[in-house]
């Protein structure tokens, strides 16, 4: 069992995550993904998707959300004692993702306050900013998560590898403020 090793109170504001896709999303696997999910033209035929008013071939939103989530749970969410996701707000597609781009994030801590009734857990809230190797920033959004504080005495959760795949290969880093 892979032990937590980040609490709420390693939470401060300004506290900063990155990590980057090791690969660039490729035609296929946006078509792939679509077929199964998203199936309008601008993501499942790069032909129609060209002569539509976007004007490009691109991933869907869901999957590049689906992306940066995984790269979430690898680089914080995985090594973190967390409870449960609260609510996502301030969601924005800005710019499409395209084949070929290479995704990285930022998530930096926006806020750190005590649960107002469970002294064993606080919320924090997540600014994550998303861009391509280009510094074109495709997505951004706030989420709230609760975590435990150290100390606690939850079960800790099973992140063995037989429960989920790592990547080794994701750059990831953090920065402290």
């Amino acid at each position: 069992m892979t032990h937590a090793t980040l609490f709420w109170e390693d939470f401060k504001p300004g506290t900063t995550w990155t990590a980057s896709r090791p690969e660039a999303m490729s035609e296929e696997e946006i078509i792939a993904f679509a077929l199964e999910y998203d199936p309008l033209d601008m993501h499942i035929d790069p032909e129609q998707a060209r002569n539509s008013p976007l004007g490009v071939h691109c991933a869907s939103g869901i999957q590049t959300f689906a992306i940066v989530q995984r790269l979430m749970c690898e680089v914080l969410y995985l090594r973190t004692r967390v409870v449960a996701g609260g609510q996502f707000d301030k969601f924005r597609l800005l710019s499409p993702v395209l084949p070929g781009d290479v995704i990285s994030i930022v998530a930096k801590v926006r806020t750190s306050t005590s649960h107002p009734r469970r002294n064993d857990r606080g919320w924090v809230v997540l600014r994550v900013e998303v861009f391509t190797e280009h510094a074109r920033k495709v997505l951004t959004y706030e989420v709230s998560v609760l975590i435990m504080r150290r100390g606690s005495d939850l079960i800790e959760p099973d992140t063995s590898p037989a429960r989920w795949t790592a990547r080794p290969d994701l750059q990831a880093s953090l920065s402290q403020k």
